[in-house]
């Protein structure tokens, strides 16, 4: 079962009635059973509500409405940003997808976009790892310079017009909130808030799909097998002067929104010069085939609005805390006492008198060394001087260099008598 979400933002009453243009092209191309999911705010009236509902059941489908209030640290973050109210509130409710829908994956299409195929092909795409699915935007020329003022990478710079996002990979990556309101506090200078926190989030992880799947519109346009992406504020289909115009309003004949004037039958899209619209009847909705079950599908109607005194639920992001490190207990090693160090450097410092009486000793140290010697020696002469001399005899002084040579008295005494 394919999975599918549209945010609104019914602010001029107008634009339920585009997401429902939007859901016809689907439904008028797709044979699988689909969950549209629809993000809105206190602007979208029941009884839009109810024409969309109408509309899901009348192609047998499922509908599910979430009214949403932004968090009160993401509105905080996001006050600087004055282009959030060009492009309405609304956008930013595809950041809080991973909190809001319990889907494993889901896919995202603005209501600016005309889906000329099976969007069951773009569901089928295995992601893998990677965080969603985007195409490159095809816009992104001549604006180098401000992709690096935002912190982006020009060359992977996706356009979120048409994702596929996988919520299982996002909520892996725990840090994923935080990394968005630190974008909108640091980056308020941001033109497209949305999109560019998108990139700056998920711009490193994901994977570049074929661009049939977001095609922006222009004159040599082949819409076959493609979802066209009317992108730009003069670039709309729903508006009068635009070629593809008469295809808008043939999707609109088979929406609860249609006029009283019917174009002519859009079996055959193709975006010509526009035509004038001839008063006929509304075509026949052609009934989509069955599921492949045999049960048929239980259509969820709308929920009843609450009433006025009741308070808007608040959907709050659930962002899991970071588990604290753990500490590893080492043993007590008692720590041996440490004599503390002379400081000599401050001591010199408050003392000035020692310290130039040390320079100045240091200065004289071999001075000192040289007089000590010298006094030594002088000393050791006048020692030598002042002992008394002791004359001995000829026969004494032989007689004790015999005995220290070792020599026998008997065998020297003719030498002692002849010496004598």
């Amino acid at each position: 079962m394919v999975e599918l979400v549209l945010t609104l933002n019914d602010r001029d009453g107008k634009y339920a009635k585009h997401a429902a243009v939007v859901l016809a092209s689907i439904f008028s191309n797709i044979k699988q059973t689909i969950n549209v999911h629809i993000l809105h705010d206190e602007t979208l009236t029941e009884e839009s509500r109810l024409k969309l509902a109408q509309l899901a059941k009348t192609f047998q489908h499922y509908i599910f409405f979430y009214h949403v209030t932004v968090p009160e640290d993401m509105l905080q973050a996001s006050a600087e940003v004055h282009k959030i109210d060009h492009w309405t509130k609304a956008s930013m409710y595809r950041l809080l997808l991973p909190n809001i829908l319990q889907t494993d994956r889901v896919i995202y299409v603005d209501c600016d976009v005309w889906v000329n195929m099976d969007i069951s092909e773009l569901w089928s795409i295995d992601l893998g790892e990677c965080y969603l699915g985007a195409i490159l935007d095809q816009g992104k020329d001549n604006l180098g310079d401000y992709f690096l003022t935002m912190g982006l990478n020009g060359d992977v710079y996706f356009n979120s017009g048409v994702i596929l996002f996988h919520l299982d990979n996002i909520r892996k990556k725990e840090t994923w909130y935080d990394e968005l309101l630190h974008f909108l506090r640091h980056y308020p200078a941001t033109t497209m808030p949305d999109q560019d926190a998108l990139n700056f989030i998920f711009g490193s992880n994901y994977m570049q799909l074929d661009q049939r799947f977001n095609t922006f519109a222009h004159d040599d346009l082949d819409p076959v097998n493609k979802i066209v992406h009317f992108a730009g504020e003069d670039n709309k289909w729903w508006d009068d002067h635009s070629p593809c115009a008469p295809i808008y309003r043939s999707f609109l004949a088979i929406t609860p929104w249609a006029e009283t004037c019917a174009p002519a039958s859009a079996a055959n899209h193709q975006c010509g010069p526009q035509k004038e619209c001839t008063a006929a009847q509304p075509p026949v909705i052609a009934q989509p085939e069955p599921p492949a079950s045999a049960a048929q599908p239980v259509v969820i109607q709308p929920e009843p609005l609450a009433p006025a005194t009741a308070q808007p639920v608040v959907i709050q992001p659930q962002v899991k805390p970071v588990p604290p490190i753990p500490v590893r207990f080492l043993p007590q090693i008692p720590a041996a006492p440490v004599k503390p160090k002379r400081r000599r450097k401050l001591r010199l410092r408050l003392r000035p008198g020692l310290r130039k009486r040390r320079i100045t000793c240091g200065k004289c140290r071999s001075c000192r060394s040289i007089r000590k010697v010298r006094r030594s020696k002088r000393q050791h002469v006048l020692r030598r001087k002042a002992r008394p001399a002791v004359k001995k005899s000829p026969i004494v002084m032989k007689r004790i260099i015999y005995v220290i040579r070792g020599r026998s008295l008997k065998k020297s005494s003719r030498y002692l008598k002849r010496s004598s």
